[in-house]
Parts: C-alpha cells; structure tokens; sequence
C-alpha cells in the first residue's frame, strides 16, 4: 500500500488554508488513484491537517474565517470519497456525537470505516441528546453503537449515555472515541465492562477485523 508522502501533504494542506477546494479535490482523487487506502488519506490528510490548524487556531495565527472555511473543505471532502458498496445487514452500528458535541468530523471518518468493513452504518451527526440516542438504537437494535465526545466539559453528557446505554443494552458493544478520551479514558471508563476505547482509526480498523 502507497504512503502518502510530505510534500503531497504540504501540498493539500496549502490548498486547504488557502480555500482551494478544487485542489484539494484533485490531490485526494490523486492520491486514490496511485492506490493509496482511503483510511490512510483519513488519517494523514483529513486528521493530520485538523490538528494543524488547531495548532495554528490556538496561537491566533489563524482567523475564524479560514478555520471554518478548512474544515468545510474537508468535511465535503469525507463525504464525496465515502464508501461505496453493499453492506452486510447482519452487521449494524449507530454512529453518534454525544450532546451538546458539534465536532462531527471524527464521527464521520468513524462511520465510513464501519462502511469500508461492510457494516451497515446509521450516522446521526453532531449533538444528538442522549434520549434521542436511546430511542434511536432499540428501534435500530444494532450490534454495535459508537460514539464520540470531544470536549472535556461535556464529561457529564457523556457520563449520562453511556450509563443509560450500558443500563438499557448491556449485551451490546459500546465503543467510544474522542480528543476528550485522549489521556482520561482509563479513568472515566474503568467502571463500564462492554465498552472500549479507540484511540485511532487504525485501532478501529483493527478491532473491525477481530469482530
């Protein structure tokens, strides 16, 4: 499998903060057609970029214009390489952002892993209040159920649907991801039996060949 190289990421990254949707575009159709994974282009392009622009955003050397502009770009960019194909209806996840969470990115890269294993994937979005979440999965009842929690001061929503999802689905697997988890998980989900943390969609991508 090809690795994306430095040069091809500074490239796209360029294009990216200087609002170049075309380009970034073509750099990722590029990149597909060498034979490079669409997980790969996920992860070196899509989260390598979003971490540099925090970056840049956290040492105002970024205005709110070009950050929302960026992210846009990408956002578009998920969803015009998503997955095609027919999935296993045996196998179904629900993929959510918590309450009160609007960073949805992560989710969506999530959801077209479960698509490019061949799960059949029900994306909510962005903020879905935890009764909503609750309803949604005993009418779906699927296999597994995924969600992500970004910000830290949401500790409390996310405490709430995974108490309530472990209480009312204790058979089901309950994976969780998130900027939020990143140096917590081990204390705030050492109570919970059924649910893992994935730290990366490559550990996703891992776990999906296990299961």
């Amino acid at each position: 499998m090809k690795e994306i190289k430095q040069s091809q990421f500074l490239g796209f990254f360029n294009a990216l903060v200087d609002g170049d949707k075309d380009k970034c575009t073509s750099l990722v159709q590029s990149l597909l057609s060498d034979g490079v994974d669409l997980k790969d282009i996920y992860v070196e392009l899509f989260q390598k970029s979003l971490y540099r622009i925090g970056k840049l955003w956290d040492h105002n050397q970024m205005s709110i214009p070009q950050e929302h502009m960026s992210t846009q770009i990408i956002e578009s960019l998920i969803s015009r390489f998503a997955p095609v194909g027919k999935p296993n209806p045996d196998k179904k996840v629900v993929v959510t952002c918590i309450d009160k969470e609007f960073h949805d990115i992560g989710a969506k890269m999530v959801s077209n892993v479960f698509e490019l294993a061949g799960w059949k994937t029900y994306y909510l979005g962005a903020s879905v209040p935890t009764k909503e979440t609750i309803k949604f999965v005993k009418q779906i009842d699927p296999e597994v159920i995924a969600l992500s929690w970004s910000l830290y001061l949401n500790l409390g929503r996310f405490l709430e649907v995974v108490d309530h999802l472990t209480r009312f689905f204790p058979g089901k697997k309950i994976l969780v991801g998130g900027q939020a988890l990143a140096e917590n998980s081990d204390k705030v989900l050492k109570k919970y039996k059924n649910v893992a943390y994935i730290d990366s969609l490559h550990s996703l991508e891992s776990y999906l060949k296990k299961n």
